[in-house]
């Protein structure tokens, strides 16, 4: 019976080290398990060490290292045709929590700011005012005066909305489902990766087989 070596990479690898193994880029299954240790402890890849902290491989050069340790091995591809290691700097994370968090104030200001302005804006494109106007004489039968309680309950509204909506200050979620931020972050991040491995590849620096 034929051996069949099954290979999984996703597209954006983190690595801390520039020795790359086949355990740290690929998920390995074979029924024959030493083909599959045998492999995890191979050097798949040495990155050097000036460059680019992210390398751009396609599937073709793991299958030429495979082969030169285990010749007609048959291998099937069940994860990305290209993929990107992200060389991750051991010092990085604790440099750069200062910046980080400003980042995060400033990130969440504009965001406050910008959307309190488009709400704001929106109300009066609409006319929210002159809507409420118009409700409140319809259903009191006089011209209201001040406040009322149909603009709390629309200020209130919204930022209860909003919170209910993105289901994320929850502490027991009422699903597992992600919330709409994540799912733009990570079509975001699909996208910038896919546009790096296409971009790598015009330019001829994606590593391939020899």
């Amino acid at each position: 019976m034929e051996e069949i070596l099954y290979v999984k990479i996703e597209q954006n690898i983190p690595v801390k080290s520039r020795t790359l193994t086949f355990q740290d880029i690929a998920t390995l299954h074979c029924t024959n398990k030493n083909i599959v240790k045998t492999l995890e402890k191979e050097i798949f890849y040495t990155l050097p060490k000036e460059g680019s902290q992210k390398t751009i491989f396609t599937i073709s050069k793991v299958y030429e290292r495979i082969h030169k340790i285990y010749p007609g091995l048959r291998i099937e591809n069940i994860g990305e045709q290209d993929f990107i290691v992200d060389l991750e700097k051991a010092d990085a994370k604790e440099k750069g929590k200062t910046a980080e968090y400003i980042k995060t104030i400033l990130t969440a200001l504009i965001i406050f700011f910008g959307a309190a302005f488009t709400i704001m804006t929106f109300n009066e494109d609409v006319s929210v005012t002159k809507v409420f106007d118009k409700v409140y004489q319809m259903v009191m039968g006089t011209t209201k005066s001040g406040g009322t309680v149909l603009e709390f309950c629309y200020a209130l509204g919204l930022p209860v909305g909003i919170l209910v909506f993105y289901n994320h200050f929850q502490r027991k979620k009422r699903k597992n489902d992600p919330t709409p931020i994540q799912v733009e972050m990570r079509t975001y991040e699909e996208q910038v990766n896919k546009a790096m491995i296409t971009t790598a590849s015009r330019e001829g620096k994606t590593i391939d087989a020899n």
